[in-house]
């Protein structure tokens, strides 16, 4: 626990090209330095923002396509109660601008494929060559979906889904990725807790 939450606060120090603030999105931590390798954990720590393509040395075993190859292990003390219908306020942070694509989707974490459509679709995100980017690129919100949208059925357990925020700057042919692991509640439980996936632990 205590070397999770120093590689935490490590990342959170660092400079970054780009991530997620708020929510809390996923970050590295010695579960990500056994499938991935310290050399990979260690370039990220150095810029907690760091593109996939720049990841250092990376391990077969390491999927950097989903969360950036960061794990829930690592993080399960961050999951968030979502309902559905529910305004999610998402923060960014982007000292290097790079024009692209973005959007932040709900994506099932077994398959890597969103579920549904995307809740949120820049087709031009952080153009570094306006003279200053617009408010809705570091402030921005989604819609969790409402029942029978199939959400409620999918992320019953921590794990089972992730709120991805993926940019992908075009001229920089730069990947970004941050992960927010959530799992569905119901609104009318008042003492709901975070339901915490024992499968990867298993």
């Amino acid at each position: 626990m205590f070397k999770s939450l120093l590689f935490m606060a490590l990342v959170a120090t660092v400079s970054a090209h780009g991530n997620i603030t708020s929510p809390p999105a996923r970050l590295p931590g010695p579960a990500m330095v056994e499938a991935c390798g310290q050399a990979a954990v260690d370039s990220i720590l150095a810029d907690g923002g760091l593109p996939i393509e720049s990841v250092v040395n990376p391990l077969d075993s390491c999927n950097l396509f989903f969360c950036r190859g960061a794990l829930l292990d690592d993080n399960i003390d961050i999951v968030q109660e979502f309902f559905s219908g529910q305004v999610v306020n998402l923060t960014s942070q982007l000292p290097i601008p790079h024009e692209g694509p973005a959007n932040v989707s709900i994506v099932l974490a077994a398959t890597n494929k969103i579920l549904g459509e995307p809740l949120l679709v820049f087709d031009s995100y952080a153009d570094e060559n306006l003279p200053e980017l617009p408010a809705n690129n570091t402030a921005f919100s989604i819609t969790i979906p409402d029942a029978g949208s199939g959400v409620e059925e999918a992320c019953v357990e921590a794990g089972d889904c992730a709120l991805q925020w993926f940019w992908f700057g075009t001229g920089a042919q730069q990947t970004y990725e941050s992960c927010i692991d959530f799992v569905i509640v119901n609104t009318d439980d008042t003492t709901a807790t975070k339901r915490r996936s024992t499968r990867s632990r298993m």
